[in-house]
């Protein structure tokens, strides 16, 4: 049978339609399962990376916690550690707050009252972050928990655990899946209408639109999976972008603002988690990943590195004098002075300036002969320091102490380094401040011995092992006891009798000097208190460190122990040094005029090592002044001895003031002092130092003591 041509055409054009029909469904399915696939694999992208921000977000948190909770966990500080952990449960996201010590027995919750504290944890979680030394990131139902061990050196302190909420993260991606199917359907809508249509209407073009369906949906979506992948591995430096008018294109360029903002928010999450808010330089986290980076690069190479810890010296007396917005324009202002110091456009490679918290620094600098680079940074950066600081209207002269420390002579690890650092920063404070020491060996075995020191002693002001002695003084125009100085004694199990010039040094570097020095004052009113039924009028004179003398409410806290004890306030004597007064005279005198109106008496302790004058004797406005044993010592045999204590009595009479003489040994002494005016006196003559009880049991007079 013969096919004619209209046959043959109709024949093929069946056949065209058939082959259409099958290609279209097929490129339908095609289409329909690479949409599914882009929004699954957009979902799995979406929430891996949400959660792995979360997780990131929590272990940066946790290790941020967990450094700025060492000290105060260490020192008990509840009141700082609730703080932290409150200024973190301030954020939304963060369910709670854990931090336990090293048997995994609460510490604090952020609570005021902390229900649980003392209870060892016992969630599902809780064991396996108890006992870890690195941080752990677990996932519950409802949280991400992510921990950190708290730790100073070796030392285990305990940790800190930080429930992030999944219910955001979970709701951003459910919201952004709806979104995204709403969008597929709306793009998918037009297109497949048009191929409808053009397919009732022209068969001739049902292939040409097969065609341009498989080019216009499959492509451009293939390409949207493969972008999704790329932001699933953390990759943002592609950019897919289209010109298409069709809901196709609008979903391209909606893709791409999204791609944009989840990598402004990586940016934004980073710049967080690595940079100090207030200074804007690197933080600790950052510093210790750029040294990893900088230890492993130069390992081998001949190359070195050179850390500077720079510690500003006496910071917390402007946070505690001119408040804490003062100290952050301070600390800004020398976060400044430091980049311009140390970063100049001539160096091939610029140092990283870094700050830790609080008013620690950190500069790196490297290259083959990076010791001499640091020593030469360090003199820059001392010089820098020689101009005054503007804040306020005030004039300000901030020093530094700065410890060096090479890699690789000293330390091959970023911690120890950081370690290192701080050791010889500590000596340079034990110098004298406002200088650089480099580090040397023996100054590990001195920082162990200084922090069992310090922990000892904070163990003995809070078990109540520390004791008060004192030392009568008499006048000396009839031998008669007038007071007593009350003198701090420690005596430790393992060390013995610990002398003052050893353990007050560390009691003030450690901030523990604000608590000894109230404890001593509490104590010695509540003995002198006893003295009057027995000795009344018998006075006290307690010493009051420069750190106390700058407190704004010393005052209050003055009068609060007087009425606690039932103590008149003209018995009890202040004693400052004269170097106390020279930080900042005006608001020395402003507190010596705040501390007399309470009624006590102010004398001015060690007179004649400060270099004060007659000007500095009037306006400091003291009732007294105790000649510094020094002078007493060779009184007998040294005439320029004698005559400048014989200046001082002078000096101090004509401005109305009394004078005491220390360190009186001989007979000699104490009548020679007598014949030349002088008040009173103490010393080993007379008595040494003796218990409370002992004191009102000394004769009231002065016998026949050759």
């Amino acid at each position: 049978m013969r096919v004619g041509l209209r046959a043959k055409f109709v024949l093929s054009l069946l056949g065209t339609t058939l082959v259409w029909l099958v290609v279209l469904v097929m490129g339908w399915r095609s289409a329909t399962q690479a949409m599914d696939d882009v929004l699954m694999q957009n979902e799995l992208a979406s929430r891996e990376q949400g959660r792995a921000s979360l997780a990131d977000r929590g272990v940066q948190l946790a290790a941020f916690l967990a450094e700025t909770l060492t000290n105060p966990v260490y020192y008990t500080d509840l009141l700082t550690v609730r703080e932290v952990a409150r200024s973190a449960l301030d954020q939304p996201d963060v369910d709670y707050v854990l931090v336990y010590d090293h048997q995994g027995r609460l510490i604090h919750d952020g609570s005021r009252d902390i229900p649980r504290f003392g209870q060892v944890m016992d969630d599902a979680l809780a064991p396996a972050v108890i006992g870890a030394d690195a941080p752990i990131v677990q996932w519950g139902e409802q949280q991400i928990d992510a921990s950190a061990p708290i730790e100073i050196g070796d030392l285990r302190l305990g940790g800190v655990r930080v429930g992030l909420s999944l219910a955001r993260t979970e709701g951003a991606l459910a919201v952004e899946k709806a979104g995204a199917r709403e969008r597929f359907r709306v793009a998918f809508s037009g297109p497949a209408h048009m191929l409808g249509l053009g397919f009732l209407v022209l068969l001739l073009w049902l292939a040409l639109a097969g065609w341009l369906v498989a080019r216009g949906l499959v492509r451009p979506i293939r390409r949207l999976a493969a972008q999704a992948q790329e932001i699933e591995r953390g990759r943002f430096e592609r950019h897919i972008s289209s010109h298409r008018g069709d809901e196709l294109g609008e979903l391209i360029r909606a893709f791409g603002r999204m791609s944009e903002a989840v990598r402004r928010h990586h940016h934004d999450i980073r710049k967080l988690a690595y940079h100090d808010s207030l200074t804007g330089l690197p933080n600790r986290l950052m510093l210790r990943e750029l040294l990893d980076e900088a230890i492993a690069e130069f390992r081998g190479s001949g190359m070195g590195l050179a850390l500077l810890f720079v510690d500003m010296d006496d910071f917390k007396r402007i946070n505690d004098t001119l408040g804490h917005d003062a100290g952050d324009e301070v600390l800004v202002e020398f976060a400044n002075r430091l980049k311009h110091t140390l970063v100049t456009p001539d160096l091939p490679v610029q140092p990283v300036i870094a700050r830790l918290g609080g008013d620690e620094f950190v500069a790196v600098v490297t290259g083959i002969d990076a010791r001499r680079k640091s020593e030469y940074a360090a003199t820059a950066l001392l010089d820098s320091l020689k101009q005054p600081f503007l804040i306020g209207g005030r004039s300000l002269l901030v020093g530094a102490s700065i410890g060096i420390t090479v890699f690789p002579d000293d330390a091959h690890t970023s911690k120890l380094l950081l370690k290192h650092g701080d050791l010889a920063m500590y000596q340079a404070k034990q110098r004298g401040k406002n200088c650089y020491r480099f580090f040397a060996g023996h100054l590990t075995e001195a920082a162990e011995e200084r922090l069992g020191l310090e922990h000892d002693l904070r163990e003995a002001l809070e078990q109540g092992r520390l004791d008060v002695a004192y030392q009568p003084i008499h006048a000396l125009k009839d031998g008669v006891l007038v007071g007593a100085e009350a003198l701090l004694r420690w005596t430790d199990d393992r060390r013995g009798s610990v002398p003052p010039s050893i353990f007050v040094p560390v009691a003030e570097a450690c901030g523990l000097i604000d608590a000894l020095g109230e404890w001593v004052l509490d104590r010695a009113c509540r003995d002198a208190a006893h003295w009057q039924a027995q000795r009344p009028g018998l006075s006290v004179a307690v010493n009051l460190s420069g750190r106390q003398l700058q407190r704004a409410d010393l005052g209050r806290r003055i009068s609060a122990i007087l009425d606690k004890h039932q103590l008149a306030p003209q018995l009890l004597h202040l004693e400052l040094t004269e170097s106390s007064l020279l930080h900042d005279e005006q608001l020395a005198f402003e507190a010596l005029g705040k501390l007399r109106e309470t009624g006590v008496r102010v004398w001015l302790d060690d007179f004649g090592t400060g270099f004060s004058g007659l000007s500095h004797l009037r306006r400091a406005r003291v009732d007294g002044v105790k000649i510094d044993r020094s002078f007493i010592t060779d009184i007998l045999s040294d005439p320029e001895d004698l005559a400048l204590a014989s200046a001082i009595i002078a000096m101090a009479h004509s401005l109305g003031m009394q004078v005491i003489a220390e360190g009186v040994e001989v007979e000699a002494q104490y009548q020679l002092l007598r014949e030349r005016g002088c008040d009173q006196a103490q010393g080993f003559w007379m008595s040494v130092a003796v218990s409370p009880e002992r004191l009102v049991q000394q004769p009231s007079r002065l016998g026949n003591r050759s």
